[in-house]
């Protein structure tokens, strides 16, 4: 059989981290059935943005320093990335799932809003409510705060990108005082380094689900922030005698994916006597565990074929007889499947 052109002379400009890498004269032909290139083509694949660097305003030495209630505000969104997504709404969602398992006590996303209802207070209004009015409004300490100032998502020949940039910071309702803020752009990016059809067309197809891009990459974005934020959960467990869990280990590998048939191990060591699970992100809740000796929990989830996650923190929960909690959530590893790629 002989050559059929694909593509010919063609310039790509990526723009990865404000790099712009022009790519030229790539030609790409079929063989004997087979995928071929006149020039081969080396391209890095990225899937993050560094880390997350948070800002902290105000030092938290002590219980005191921490707000204990907290509410997440709705976050806006720049108006010329307006989408039918609503990326600013998934990212709340997803932050709110994480930033749960700190040590505050987080109002209800559902009830935020329905006071914002009440109170006939709109997405312009945000910026002019003052820190004693939301102390009014909202009954709590302190409000995270979220602006979206990019989100897009693109496709297109063998790159695909999906992109949120925003800041997010905490104001403390007592004071009036910032706590911290972060400002990070996080991206979700594919390339070809040997192109082929099926990876082509796979990263595509997977990079067309818009809402599950964003979604995907807002959580990268809130696994980072959360890493360094401030968290009063050390203190807590004194002040309100949370069940102690000591540590918690998995088999995952920083970096591994996870395959169907493939099991993920967890144990937990901690108080003794106690009801415990484990959580793969939001997308598995209260997975049972074991006791299997005093004070060593066991548990275990075997993947599916179909089973979709992509960078899910696990999360234990040591619950006692009065359903007072204490989690604890493993940093080293996340849990990612092919599928959720």
């Amino acid at each position: 059989m002989g050559k059929i052109p694909i593509m010919n002379d063609i310039v790509l400009t990526l723009k990865v981290l404000k790099i712009h890498w022009v790519i030229k004269d790539l030609r790409i032909s079929f063989k004997t059935g087979a995928l071929s290139t006149a020039v081969l083509v080396c391209m890095l694949f990225l899937t993050a943005c560094g880390t997350a660097n948070v800002n902290i305003l105000q030092q938290t030495e002590h219980m005191e320093d921490y707000p204990r209630t907290v509410a997440i505000l709705p976050f806006t969104l720049a108006p010329e990335n307006e989408t039918a997504e609503m990326p600013q709404e998934i990212f709340r969602k997803v932050f709110f799932g994480y930033f749960s398992y700190l040590g505050y006590d987080d109002m209800p996303l559902e009830q935020v809003d329905e006071r914002l209802k009440q109170f006939k207070i709109g997405e312009a209004d945000l910026a002019e409510i003052t820190y004693k009015q939301w102390r009014t409004i909202l009954g709590v300490d302190a409000v995270v705060m979220g602006d979206v100032s990019r989100a897009s998502n693109f496709t297109g020949g063998i790159h695909a990108e999906t992109t949120i940039e925003a800041k997010l910071s905490m104001l403390d309702l007592r004071t009036g005082n910032m706590l911290w803020d972060v400002e990070h752009s996080e991206m979700s990016y594919s390339g070809i380094a040997i192109p082929s059809v099926v990876t082509m067309i796979q990263g595509q197809i997977d990079n067309a689900d818009v809402k599950r891009s964003f979604y995907r990459t807002a959580e990268k974005f809130s696994l980072k922030a959360l890493n360094e934020l401030p968290d009063p959960s050390e203190f807590r467990k004194t002040r309100v005698a949370l069940p102690m869990i000591t540590r918690i280990e998995t088999n995952l590998k920083a970096g591994a994916i996870v395959e169907p048939g493939d099991k993920v191990l967890v144990n937990m060591h901690g108080q003794p006597g106690l009801s415990a699970s484990f959580d793969i992100g939001n997308w598995r809740s209260g997975i049972a565990m074991k006791e299997t000796a005093a004070g060593v929990y066991r548990g275990e989830y075997l993947f599916q074929p179909g089973d979709r996650v992509s960078n899910a923190m696990v999360i234990g929960t040591l619950k006692n007889p009065r359903g007072v909690a204490g989690k604890k959530y493993f940093r080293n590893a996340l849990v990612s499947t092919t599928a959720g790629l």
